[in-house]
């Protein structure tokens, strides 16, 4: 058997990885990642698991779990992907990425370790996350499903609660092309006897018929906990410990209710004793989502998400249309999407954009900012242009900006990622339009 490999920087093993484990190369199934952690002692932590499933939204959750264990001063772990700009944000400690050096630590020691058996780049990312949280003293460790859940590398963990976010169909080739297929994969995540909160109401009765096969706990949105979206605030109502909570103040930080929510059951089952209004209050306050309706300006008004199926893309919209209550008279978007999803179906969502330019993205999986256009609904095509650049986009629409626009870039995780790259340089050399960039 050949040695394995050993590097000194993170930047070397994340190439080696890329090279022996292909990033786009899936193998769903739990036996080969099983069986290595098994060995190293990597089934089970010495803290409560959340793990987070769903079509969209599984990262607000994440982000929000975060935010409030950070606030009841918890230690909290989480592992989400992909990345944006760093291999590091996947792994987090107390909400902040881990050091290169952590990294390249559990990299080595898994590569030793993985002792001939083939592992996806998933599965071998997964590894090295579990084995960064083993070094730790935690509070709770939050995980994120990379794709599906049934068969998902994060699923060799049993969680103490599970979180369902949405159900809608992505990645078909994997999870199937009907609804109860995908509430099927989704619904590998619960375990029986523990809660599995349904986020979305209207998920019910995909969900309830699983929750009754796996002999779960089924937490329901608005029957067993209960929300109002206010706009700007909303509210939150349960049972803790037998006694009735109302939380109202809660900040939406322009993310969806019915997830920001979820998160809050899901904590409250889990630390039942510690619930604090005011720190919960301030959890929201200070809850920040890195390309998820994330301004990089308010004035003039810049926002980057990753919407990039159609039901993402509907949500986006309703935030969109917000802007417009709100007194934006014309919004662009700058869209970049990759080849394999629905772009006919999520730009066909977006009705509120009034202007759009369409970018080329790299790689094979890359669609061509021309083949964007040609999927756009027919109204949306007479004054749309393509550029080859998301920089040349941008020139484009600095030069005709006008007053009470607003301008969204979005799609794929890899155009948000390639504008928080650019945005910085960019707002710098255009800084007397962007002066007051927040």
């Amino acid at each position: 058997m050949s040695a394995s490999p050993d590097f000194n920087t993170l930047d070397e093993w994340i190439a080696w990885l890329e090279q022996a484990h292909p990033i786009h190369q899936i193998e769903l199934g739990l036996s080969r990642i099983e069986k290595v952690a098994r060995s190293l002692g990597l089934l089970e932590f010495n803290a409560p698991v959340i793990t987070v499933a769903g079509t969209n939204g599984k990262g607000t959750v994440v982000a929000t779990l975060e935010s409030l264990a950070i606030e009841h001063n918890l230690s909290v772990a989480s592992y989400t992907s992909p990345h944006l700009l760093k291999f590091n944000e996947r792994v987090k400690l107390s909400g902040q990425p881990v050091s290169d050096d952590l990294l390249v630590s559990a990299f080595r020691y898994i590569a030793q370790h993985q002792n001939g058996v083939p592992l996806t780049y998933f599965e071998f990312t997964t590894l090295v996350a579990f084995w960064i949280f083993k070094q730790q003293e935690l509070d709770v460790v939050v995980l994120e499903v990379g794709l599906g859940g049934r068969m998902d590398a994060v699923n060799i963990i049993d969680p103490n609660v599970a979180v369902i976010t949405s159900i809608g169909l992505d990645h078909v080739d994997w999870l199937g092309d009907t609804l109860e297929m995908v509430a099927h994969e989704k619904a590998g995540i619960m375990r029986s006897g523990k809660p599995a909160i349904i986020a979305d109401p209207e998920t019910q009765s995909l969900l309830l018929p699983e929750v009754s096969a796996r002999q779960a706990k089924g937490v329901i949105a608005q029957l067993d906990y209960q929300y109002e979206d206010l706009g700007s605030e909303w509210t939150f109502a349960s049972v803790v410990e037998g006694q009735k909570l109302f939380i109202d103040g809660l900040v939406n930080n322009d993310l969806l209710v019915s997830n920001l929510a979820s998160a809050l059951q899901a904590f409250l089952l889990v630390f039942p004793t510690k619930v604090n209004p005011e720190r919960i209050r301030a959890a929201y306050k200070h809850l920040q989502f890195i390309g998820r309706f994330q301004y990089l300006s308010k004035a003039p008004i810049v926002i980057v998400d990753v919407a990039h199926n159609p039901d993402s893309a509907k949500i986006l919209n309703q935030k969109l249309k917000q802007l417009k209550v709100r007194g934006v008279e014309h919004i662009t978007a700058i869209c970049g999407m990759l080849k394999d999803k629905d772009v006919a179906g999520s730009l066909a969502h977006c009705a509120t954009v009034d202007q759009w330019s369409c970018i080329d993205l790299p790689g094979p999986r890359g669609a061509k900012g021309e083949e964007l256009m040609i999927k756009l609904p027919e109204k949306s095509r007479k004054d749309a242009k393509s550029y080859h650049l998301l920089v040349d986009a941008l020139d484009e629409y600095w030069q005709h900006q006008r007053q009470n626009d607003a301008l969204v870039v979005f799609g794929s995780f890899v155009t948000v990622a390639m504008m928080l790259e650019t945005w910085p340089g960019f707002s710098q050399r255009n800084a007397r339009t962007t002066k007051q960039v927040k």
